[in-house]
């Protein structure tokens, strides 16, 4: 049994940013110039990790959490070798050119992108008058954003708008090195690239823990993993999440539960100005017949902490809890679709693509529900969506429990199981329920509210705080509604 679904389409960075594809050729031709003008001691610049040939996210049907093993791995971990044995050796450029070559196998390589920003470092601050000093500085300084707005800005004015987009699109992937220089590509994107004008942005600030910054090049990794993402959920949200900030925190202190370490980082860290807040640990599950979660997100909230294998690029569990802050709701277990906190499955239910495509508008800053969702959104749009979700969820647990219930060859205790499954607490569909009944009574249908109150408070549970919470407003709604409906006596 399965609800409609629809598959998030797993389009490569060339369907959005098209003019990445180009990259890779101006920059090898670029490092040729490099070399003569500067000699051998400034190798060529590497080619970007978003080439379309070997994009990290040109696979994304099939992510999952675990680092990618590059096709040619053989050939990688040889390079790698030979890349170490010239570091030991004091030879740079043979080190660069061994990097440059894993990137050309594996363009997602964090350790090789890691080592190549290394040896090129930031660009010189001096002013250069020409344009084509302009882009060689950033050829031979791929991984400056300034370097890159500025080349990009020589080039647009020469009217090479699409090599110019290409320089742009990088220093956004870099964001968090220069948050201002990234805010200026971005501007100029929306001028110079109509892909770009689809797009919303949505900043990320990041705090990582001490497992994931163990590994090496563990920077590119964040940031490759959120292009991942905001391409796996392009046709859905068409949102691009811009880490600018990538910051460290410690979890070896604090108990390895995810509510544990969101709670932790909330209370240490300040929530930024606008954007979503991320905890990021590379604490695998525990071992045990416990449940722990891979994921916890903030239900039409700004925050969110996941696990990551350390060098993942990609991950499910990512996109699951981001598709929670714009207020998408789980499913039930043989329900085929990334909404499934325990499948493994891409692709999307309809009802909850009406949600999130209905809230997509949504805004990340401070403050609640109300100044960042309610005045963004078509209430009666949102309300229908909800309302639909939230009847399909609703008919397929009675479904499970009337198929448990009937089904043969069965001991009382698996039909008993098959029940409990069906009526299995979900603190996202309570928080649905709850703000559909809030959207409800706002419009003045109070009886639907009172029954998405009550039904909020058994999902939450009767004896939790927020039950009891949702339990006495559905009380206090039933006597204000009896007491209007009184008749009047003399």
């Amino acid at each position: 049994m399965g609800a409609e679904s629809e598959p998030i389409r797993a389009e490569g960075v060339s369907k959005i940013f098209p003019s990445v594809i180009g990259f890779r050729i101006l920059v090898l031709l670029g490092g040729a110039l490099a070399s003569a003008c500067v000699g051998r001691s400034n190798p060529p610049v590497s080619a970007t990790p978003l080439t379309a040939a070997n994009s990290p996210i040109a696979t994304a049907e099939t992510a999952v959490s675990e680092p990618e093993v590059p096709t040619d791995s053989r050939t990688v971990r040889e390079l790698l070798r030979l890349a170490e044995l010239a570091r030991r050796a004091g030879n740079r450029e043979a080190e660069y050119a061994h990097f440059s070559q894993v990137i050309e196998h594996d363009s997602s390589h964090s350790r090789a992108h890691a080592r190549l920003a290394e040896i090129t470092g930031r660009a010189p601050t001096y002013r250069i008058a020409s344009s084509d000093d302009l882009v060689l500085r950033a050829l031979q300084h791929p991984y400056d954003p300034k370097a890159l707005v500025d080349a990009a800005e020589a080039l647009a004015e020469r009217g090479s708008t699409d090599r110019a987009v290409e320089y742009f699109e990088r220093a956004v992937w870099l964001a968090d090195l220069d948050p201002s220089a990234a805010l200026t590509a971005i501007r100029r994107l929306y001028v110079l690239s109509d892909e770009w004008k689809r797009h919303r942005i949505v900043p990320v600030q990041l705090h990582v823990d001490e497992l994931i910054r163990a590994q090496p090049g563990w920077q590119f990794q964040m940031r490759t993993l959120w292009l991942s993402v905001s391409v796996m959920l392009d046709s859905a949200l068409e949102t691009r999440f811009v880490p600018i900030a990538i910051l460290p925190f410690e979890a070896g202190d604090i108990p390895n539960d995810l509510d544990s370490i969101h709670e932790a980082i909330l209370a240490e860290m300040r929530l930024p100005a606008e954007g979503i807040f991320a905890a990021i640990t590379g604490r695998p599950v525990p071992s045990g017949d416990a449940v722990y979660k891979k994921g916890v997100a903030e239900f039409l909230g700004r925050s969110l902490a996941v696990r990551i294998a350390p060098g993942a690029n990609r991950s499910r569990v990512l996109a699951h809890e981001i598709l929670h802050l714009y207020g998408a709701i789980h499913v039930l277990d043989d329900v085929d679709t990334l909404m499934n906190p325990t499948g493994v499955s891409l692709a999307l239910d309809a009802p909850n693509i009406r949600i999130i495509r209905s809230l997509r508008g949504r805004e990340f800053g401070p403050g609640g529900i109300e100044e960042n969702v309610v005045s963004w959104i078509d209430l009666g749009v949102t309300v229908a969506a909800y309302r639909s979700a939230l009847s399909v969820n609703l008919n397929l647990r009675d479904s499970k429990i009337k198929e448990a219930m009937r089904a043969r060859d069965t001991t009382p205790a698996q039909v008993a199981f098959g029940v409990q499954q069906a009526r299995h607490l979900d603190t996202h569909f309570a928080d649905a329920a709850r703000l559909v009944a809030a959207l409800m009574l706002a419009d003045g249908q109070r009886a639907e509210a009172f029954r998405l109150l009550d039904l909020s408070s058994q999902l939450y549970g009767p004896s939790t705080p927020r039950g009891r919470v949702s339990a006495e407003k559905a009380k206090m709604l039933k006597r204000s509604m009896e007491a209007t409906t009184a008749p009047v006596t003399e």
